[in-house]
């Protein structure tokens, strides 16, 4: 993964673990943290789950959020 999808994804987990919020506004809140729309931050988690989905780093990552998180 490319530091800024670590990091995106990373704070997708941090976001998630502080406000427990759902798919929906955890994306919204980390969207206004890095001055990107909703529909960028889902492209870009589609984006990197269809490339890195096996990926040991991507699994850990996507560990922190709820299983039912679609991307």
């Amino acid at each position: 993964m490319t530091p800024r999808e670590r990091e995106l994804m990373a704070g997708m987990g941090n976001c998630y673990a502080s406000c427990h919020e759902d798919f929906e506004h955890t994306v919204e809140m980390v969207g206004d943290a890095r001055g990107l729309s909703v529909d960028q931050v889902k492209k870009m988690l589609e984006d990197i789950h269809t490339k890195y989905g096996a990926d040991a780093d991507y699994l850990r990552l996507r560990g922190r959020l709820p299983k039912d998180f679609p991307l």
